[in-house]
């Protein structure tokens, strides 16, 4: 197979999404076979618990894969998720078969999605739009689904959700991770192209003027004891709550399922994408309450594990989340118009083996 077409298919496969875009992936190609190779020592190392927010990129990436494969009239055959038990960071193999196939009708939308943190509006998508993506999501995956439109439902949820902002700025590991991922000026982002980049937060300036002065830990004690995170958290609850819809994908507890809620979730996305709407991922107090469950909660302090505890418990509660699965994620959809910034991306870290 012709490596240029490989090449070409991994360059528009890795704009999936990512914790902090940290694109944490690489390529082996040997023939007409994709070796996808985790590097999750690029995630967040606290929210990443157990590598799940890693795997929740890699479902995305392989269903960009699968999308960009059909552009070029190649079908994809995805086999079996951590194949090699002696290298536990081998997602899986893909090869690709060329076949007369229609392209994907979401390749279009693959480099146009970005993650919008605006308000968007709350007006309920009906209808043929609606169908089509719950149809979407469906064809990446069949993890449980649960599409909430219900406005006091939307906004309990937000709230629940936006407890994350309270831990993170009032746990100094987490408040120093967090730092250290943001990228200030669209100058640092080109070179870096990695991070979390300020501006796409959709902050007014005060706000990020505030956030700049934040970064110092001790500032940041001074603005807990004036009870400013629960005042950030309140503010980003009515901003999660401004959306047309909120999805929920819950799954067992085993981490070739995230994948799976991943390349579900990318589909939805994508398809959002192509409706001219906008998607926000929000992962973080589900990842939280998973470090509790299993009692890793050394950095913690006994309010933090009683917040997350209960905010967890509230948003499975308002998503009637079937005994026996979490909540792997949660994607707000509607109408944002256009985010004021995007994330760049690197290209694709790809070994050729001649056969």
């Amino acid at each position: 197979m012709d490596n240029d077409i490989i090449k070409k298919i991994l360059e528009v496969a890795v704009y999936a999404p990512s914790g902090s875009n940290s694109q944490p992936w690489k390529f082996n190609v040997s023939g007409n076979e994709i070796s996808l190779l985790a590097l999750p020592e690029k995630d967040h190392p606290i929210l990443n618990y157990r590598n799940r927010g890693t795997w929740i990129a890699h479902g995305a990436l392989i269903e960009n894969i699968i999308i960009a494969a059909s552009h070029y009239g190649y079908r994809c055959n995805v086999g079996p998720l951590f194949p090699d038990a002696t290298n536990p960071n081998l997602v899986t193999r893909i090869s690709l078969e060329q076949e007369s196939i229609s392209p994907d009708p979401l390749y279009a939308s693959i480099t146009a999605r970005a993650s919008n943190r605006k308000p968007y509006k709350t007006s309920p998508i009906i209808g043929e739009q609606k169908a089509f993506l719950l149809t979407e999501a469906r064809k990446g995956g069949e993890e449980y689904l649960i599409y909430i439109e219900d406005r006091v439902k939307i906004q309990n949820l937000a709230h629940s959700v936006s407890a994350n902002e309270i831990v993170m700025l009032e746990n100094r590991r987490l408040h120093d991770l967090f730092f250290d991922e943001l990228v200030w000026t669209a100058e640092e982002e080109k070179k870096k192209l990695a991070g979390l980049y300020v501006k796409t937060m959709e902050l007014a300036p005060s706000k990020e003027n505030a956030l700049k002065l934040f970064k110092h830990w001790g500032l940041m004690r001074i603005a807990i004891l004036l009870g400013i995170p629960k005042k950030i958290a309140q503010e980003n609850a009515v901003t999660y709550a401004s959306c047309a819809g909120a999805i929920v994908i819950a799954t067992d507890d085993r981490d070739e399922k995230f994948i799976h809620a991943g390349r579900m979730m990318q589909r939805l996305w994508l398809g959002a994408t192509k409706l001219g709407l906008n998607g926000h991922l929000i992962t973080g107090i589900f990842f939280l309450h998973q470090r509790m469950v299993t009692g890793d909660t050394g950095i913690f302090f006994p309010p933090h594990i009683e917040l997350i505890n209960t905010a967890y418990t509230e948003a499975a509660t308002i998503a009637v989340v079937p005994k026996g699965k979490i909540i792997a994620l949660m994607l707000r959809i509607g109408d944002g118009g256009e985010p004021s910034a995007h994330s760049s991306r690197k290209a694709p870290i790809i070994d050729y083996t001649i056969i």
